[in-house]
């Protein structure tokens, strides 16, 4: 019996090792969770929900979407960048959570955007919008940079002190020799509707905010605030067309893993996110929010958030923005 044993022994240690391929075939063997930073009905709650299902079918599991709003969108982020980089928890982030938070709280995040993640693809951009109220003598960029030369202090409506519209505006103060004043409102809707109203001139927010606005004619859109025109608006100019040509502002969502996660992983989901996104409906439905499909490979995001970062961290100091 000892020899048998003995024997058995031998012949298992003969047999080889599983090899990390051979282990990571396994992978997904239970869902995947995709954490949103913010409340149910936004834009990235949306696309999280475009995204779970097709991706959950290419990877023969389910994706749970799992909202974590607070501290604007910090406590989701934050949940992301402390979970395991196994490959069971991406999430959403965006231009505020990686790119603007960072710098309004001077460093005191509990994550950094770059070294606490890693980035899984670009999955597409949004541009802002330049609008007025219908009754502003102003159809084109450089007319509307006359009005203002004209008007100063006149406001600009955004959703809020430190967003991307916010400091845009400051931008244009700096760079066109404006002296337009910042009326932060707490959401993008209430900007706009301050600007149909006509309690402010100038509202600047993202495309999806404003275009029913636009379309009823009771907003003018001056210029979209991307380096080219957008395809939901292709008649209005982009602002480098005429008067900043070195802009580069898009809004942008994207998706996220913890740091560390393995790259036979990173390239698998970023292979299975791009073929849950290539359906023609699906990208339509993006469009339809304003977001222009991007879906770079790793190595590409990572290499644009490292470009675009010391551009953010320009304006939000430019902008005088920052949270204690």
């Amino acid at each position: 019996m000892r020899l048998k044993f003995i024997s058995i022994l031998a012949a298992l240690a003969a047999l080889p090792a599983a090899s990390p391929a051979v282990a990571q075939q396994a992978y997904p063997n239970k869902p995947i969770r995709l954490l949103v930073a913010y409340a149910p009905g936004g834009s990235a709650d949306i696309m999280a929900r475009l995204l779970s299902e097709p991706l959950g079918r290419t990877l023969g599991t389910t994706v749970i979407v799992e909202n974590k709003p607070g501290g604007a969108g910090i406590v989701g982020t934050e949940a992301c960048a402390r979970a395991p980089a196994d490959g069971y928890t991406i999430c959403f982030g965006s231009t505020t959570t990686h790119s603007i938070l960072p710098f309004l709280h001077g460093g005191k995040l509990p994550f950094d955007p770059l070294k606490d993640f890693t980035a899984l693809t670009l999955v597409g951009t949004q541009p802002n919008v330049i609008s007025v109220n219908p009754k502003i003598p102003a159809n084109t960029m450089p007319e509307l940079i006359a009005w203002a030369k004209a008007n100063p202090g006149a406001g600009y409506a955004t959703a809020g002190i430190g967003t991307s519209n916010h400091l845009i505006g400051a931008y244009l103060n700096k760079e066109l020799g404006l002296d337009i004043s910042h009326v932060p409102y707490r959401s993008g809707g209430l900007a706009t509707g301050a600007a149909v109203a006509g309690e402010v001139p100038i509202v600047i927010d993202q495309i999806s905010t404003v275009l029913p606005f636009l379309t009823s004619g009771k907003l003018k859109a001056i210029a979209v605030t991307s380096p080219k025109r957008s395809q939901l608006l292709p008649e209005i100019p982009s602002i480098t067309e005429s008067v900043l040509p070195s802009i580069k502002f898009d809004s942008y969502q994207a998706l996220f893993a913890p740091a560390g996660l393995p790259p036979e992983l990173v390239h698998k989901l970023n292979d299975a996110i791009r073929k849950a996104l290539s359906d023609p409906e699906i990208r339509k439905r993006h469009l339809e929010l304003g977001i222009e499909l991007v879906l770079n490979s790793s190595e590409e995001f990572t290499a644009w958030l490292r470009e675009t970062s010391p551009r953010w961290q320009e304006l939000v100091t430019l902008s005088g923005a920052k949270v204690e």
